[in-house]
């Protein structure tokens, strides 16, 4: 679910940008803040071309995908460092407007969770996805990981410290809250008189997330291919073409699904805070996983060395779970909602042939939604408070007991 929807978030950035460079097309594409029909059909077509990369298989997918990287990958360094050398200002750093976590460490989550920072990390795990279809994946995989957690950290510090030392001294006479930017950076070096560099940042701004869809378009394909496999999803996703080693009905059906998900949320802030809330809800499993298997008598992990790795996956659910209860509440209420309709379609195909295996379905189960229905419970009572004294020992109370139940989950369905 989270991959299909990301692939629309990606072609609505795109979208959005192309009429936020040439504004005179946006009453055509955009009408307060949503989607017109023609926005639509725009965006359908990006999808579509994510598609037809994808329809061709990995090397063709590979090609295009490894030299939209490499200018996601340059053109952010060379912007941080041109900015630098034509205007920094060490004084930004500590001027008088300048003030150490003026929204309090609150500010810190709430920005990660609303203000893409997650969702931009999060592309790390893709490497995982193509699994199937690298050489050599146990060696490959772990490097793929680290290495773009660590490219990708290096490319926001650089870029965050750049533009603190680049904006204009007399632009932070009223602090940091007084500016206005849309497109920080790109406005940033049109103010600085670096206009060439200005278009090649429009011009990555709309290319990056095409990059990206193209990315998760073909992860949801493979997982639909893998679910099928599990006998999750109905076995027509399991057929791949040879040729290309890639599952193309998987595909179609990632796309139609992408499709139908832009006549629902037709507005990019809402699809994109959305997904961040899907990615958290995927995130929770990690942790719940690795204890799972660390409490196996036979460890299978090569990771058997690392010290405290329980206490460390434990901490990891718990600000995953703080991260996922500030997300919003209408984005816990559509997560909750859509797993509960995905769950239904799924116990309905595992169960076709045995209906009394429903029952054990839902044993195997039931805490996730436990999970998520208080995650909901503790939205909306963060929301609507003013002390958090109380509410924290009793939000970390509860979610301690729930990791426990996840965490010693059963899984009946197989006996």
């Amino acid at each position: 679910m989270l991959g299909l929807i990301l692939v629309p978030s990606e072609a609505m950035a795109t979208t959005q940008y192309i009429s936020s460079i040439y504004e005179p097309i946006t009453p055509y594409v955009f009408s307060n803040g949503k989607l017109t029909f023609v926005g639509v059909l725009v965006v359908a077509a990006f999808m579509l071309l994510y598609t037809l990369i994808n329809y061709w298989g990995i090397k063709a997918l590979s090609k295009i995908n490894n030299s939209l990287t490499s200018l996601k990958i340059i053109i952010p360094i060379a912007t941080s460092v041109i900015i630098m050398l034509a205007a920094f200002h060490s004084s930004n750093f500590s001027g008088e407007n300048v003030r150490f976590m003026p929204d309090g460490v609150s500010g810190i989550f709430n920005a990660i969770v609303t203000c893409g920072i997650f969702y931009s990390f999060f592309g790390f795990q893709m490497a995982a996805s193509f699994s199937a279809e690298l050489e050599n994946p146990k060696k490959n995989i772990p490097i793929a990981l680290v290495s773009s957690v660590l490219i990708v950290l290096f490319i926001y510090l650089i870029l965050q410290i750049s533009f603190i030392g680049g904006v204009p001294e007399k632009m932070l006479e009223n602090g940091w809250g007084g500016l206005n930017f849309q497109s920080p950076l790109a406005q940033l070096t049109g103010i600085l008189g670096l206009n060439a560099l200005a278009l090649v940042l429009y011009a990555d701004a709309l290319i990056s997330p095409s990059g990206t869809g193209i990315i998760y378009l073909g992860a949801s394909t493979r997982m639909l291919n893998e679910m099928s496999k599990a006998k999750q999803m109905p076995r027509y996703f399991a057929r791949v073409t040879q040729s290309v080693n890639v599952s193309r009905t998987s595909l179609l059906f990632s796309f139609i699904c992408s499709l139908i998900l832009i006549f629902f949320f037709r507005n990019w802030q809402l699809i994109a805070s959305l997904t961040t809330t899907f990615i958290l809800v995927s995130c929770i499993a990690l942790p719940i996983a690795y204890a799972k298997i660390k409490s196996n008598k036979e460890d299978p992990l090569p990771l058997s060395y690392l010290p405290f790795s329980r206490t460390i996956a434990f901490l990891v659910y718990m600000f995953l779970t703080y991260l996922l209860m500030i997300a919003g509440v209408l984005n816990l209420a559509i997560a909750l909602v859509l797993h509960i309709v995905f769950f239904l379609i799924y116990a309905y195909i595992d169960s076709r042939e045995d209906i009394s295996k429903i029952t054990k379905i839902f044993a195997s189960s039931w805490v996730i939604f436990a999970y998520l229905i208080s995650e909901l419970i503790f939205g909306y009572i963060y929301e609507n408070i003013s002390s958090y004294g109380l509410f924290t020992l009793v939000f970390v109370i509860i979610s301690s007991f729930l990791y426990i139940l996840l965490v010693k989950q059963k899984n009946y369905i197989s006996k």
